[in-house]
């Protein structure tokens, strides 16, 4: 493994997680270690040279991070050094190899880790290990990302933000990314129908029938009828349907459809592939959430790939969300956004209907993206803006403790529409990256915003990531829409799908290795 202490004591310190599960160990410290067969496995799976079995003990003690998190009451360094000290870049790879390979000989004595991971290069690894230096069930792939809440299952991410994340473009990416490097899990929480021409998403094609009306949290004071999606779709006709079909040949194996009750309320039917699957009477007390559940397994199936809801009456009935599983240990990325929103948003949600879904989701990562519109506010209140965000913040980590928080600064924009004048507030006095002076100002409230997050970010001790730095600087909006193929819509705000892809990419950068749990600096993490 280019015989870097380094990467062999990181590798170590990983030895019960795959990447892209956060899985806690399940070891039998009586077995016996059969050296010879670990090391043939390990090279079989990787094709990489190791060291002898004996030599990884020691080798184990070169990185703190192996002791702070496999013995997390003994006294150390503290996890902030730990999170510090970064393995070599140039072994990502072969890392990953190790960890998601099989042995092309298994090794039917070894302990089994986790959910079957006793085919796992790193589980062959681990067996090598004398019993005495085995690490303990509370280590996880993931380092300091609360490893004592972590069970045998696929780590969620959760983001939450505004029109960039309600159109599924930049997430998608960065979905595809995170999936493409720890895995694929199979969870998302989806919209439901069409309420608003921003919101799509990159999993399923969703329509509609005629006889859809739909709700807006943005726009209702009945807090109580919404959930994370933000949205409600309600049918006054029977035959009313709602569908989603699954892109990329994808089978799901599992779909939980939420209503919401009330007296005189409708009845439903769900249909997976076409086939009536179950279905509901939403006669009850107001505002009551009732669930539908479908197994594909309960119907002989093997995953399905259509879903559909549909009215059976002509009373109302009230849809808030649809969530999807398929078998898969790996990342999920759930994207929820609000066109128009702001964080305070987030602050109509009722307790409990926040608390309902957080539960469902349990996310391990909580990103909130927004900033965009509070940035075009040229009336805001910066000091009582952060204050509400603070607030948002802790009621999450209250909901939610064990999960970390990722606030994501806004990306650059420009009025469109208006023109620069010397000396005129948010006007570049530098020229553009193209060699040209900007023409278009900045809202002079979006890097207040910006820099307002990365303080709370900072007190707070979540992460940061500053948007803004994946473009050129100064009037980066301007120059990508100058750009050939253009990487900025000519609103000034929206990116292309290509500006998002770019976009995406630099922050699955960020996102990897704090999965990973190996950050680069203590808290806040910019990608400048």
């Amino acid at each position: 493994m280019r015989s870097s202490v380094a990467l062999l004591a990181w590798a170590s310190a990983l030895l019960i997680g795959a990447v892209g599960a956060t899985l806690t160990a399940k070891i039998d410290v009586s077995a016996p270690t059969n050296v010879s067969a670990a090391e043939q496995s390990l090279q079989s799976a990787s094709r990489l040279r190791l060291p002898a079995a004996q030599r990884l003990v020691a080798l184990a003690g070169a990185d703190p991070r192996f002791d702070v998190w496999r013995n997390p009451g003994r006294s150390g360094p503290p996890k902030t050094t730990a999170r510090a000290a970064g393995p070599p870049s140039s072994g990502d790879k072969l890392l990953r190899v190790a960890m998601m390979a099989k042995p092309t000989l298994p090794n039917a004595g070894l302990a089994p880790l986790g959910r079957a991971r006793n085919v796992g290069a790193l589980s062959a690894l681990e067996a090598a290990l004398p019993a005495a230096e085995r690490p303990s069930p509370e280590l996880t792939a993931y380092g300091e990302l609360e490893p004592d809440f972590f069970a045998a299952r696929r780590l969620t991410v959760l983001q939450l933000g505004d029109s960039h994340t309600a159109a599924d473009f930049f997430t998608g990416r960065v979905r595809e990314r995170l999936q493409q490097t720890f895995g694929a899990g199979g969870m998302d929480y989806l919209v439901p129908g069409k309420p608003h021409p921003g919101v799509r998403s990159a999993l399923f094609d969703s329509d509609a029938s005629d006889g859809w009306s739909y709700e807006a949290l943005q726009k209702s004071d009945e807090t109580r009828r919404f959930y994370l999606s933000g949205f409600n779709a309600v049918a006054h006709r029977a035959g009313a349907s709602l569908s989603l079909k699954a892109k990329g040949g994808l089978a799901y194996d599992s779909v939980q459809v939420a209503f919401l009750k009330q007296p005189g309320g409708g009845r439903a039917e769900v249909l997976v592939d076409g086939e009536p699957s179950g279905d509901i009477s939403l006669d009850g007390a107001a505002d009551q959430r009732a669930t539908l559940d479908v197994n594909a397994a309960d119907h002989g199936a093997h995953g399905f790939h259509d879903i559909a809801v549909r009215s059976l009456t002509d009373a109302p009935v009230t849809v808030t969300g649809v969530e999807v599983n398929r078998e898969g240990d790996g990342v999920s990325y759930v994207s929820l956004g609000f066109p128009g929103a702001t964080v305070q948003l987030l602050q109509k949600l009722a307790d409990d209907n926040l608390a309902d879904d957080l539960k469902r989701i349990a996310p391990d990562v909580i990103v909130l993206a927004f900033g965009t519109n509070e940035g075009f506010n040229d009336a805001l209140d910066v000091g009582a803006y952060a204050a509400q965000y603070e607030q948002i913040v802790k009621r999450l980590k209250s909901l939610r403790p064990q999960a970390r928080i990722v606030i994501v600064g806004p990306p650059d924009g420009a009025r469109a529409g208006g023109a620069c004048k010397p000396g005129a507030p948010g006007c570049a006095t530098s020229a553009g990256a193209d060699g040209a002076a900007c023409h278009l100002p900045t809202p002079p409230k979006l890097a207040q915003v910006r820099e307002a997050q990365r303080r709370l970010a900072m007190r707070l001790e979540a992460d940061f990531w500053d948007w803004s730095s994946a473009m050129p600087s100064p009037c980066g909006a301007q120059v990508w829409a100058a750009a050939d193929p253009p990487l900025m819509a000519h609103d000034y705000v929206h990116m292309t799908t290509e500006g998002y892809k770019q976009s995406a990419d630099r922050f699955a950068d960020f996102l990897i290795p704090l999965i990973e749990g190996r950050q680069t600096s203590a808290h806040v993490v910019s990608n400048n």
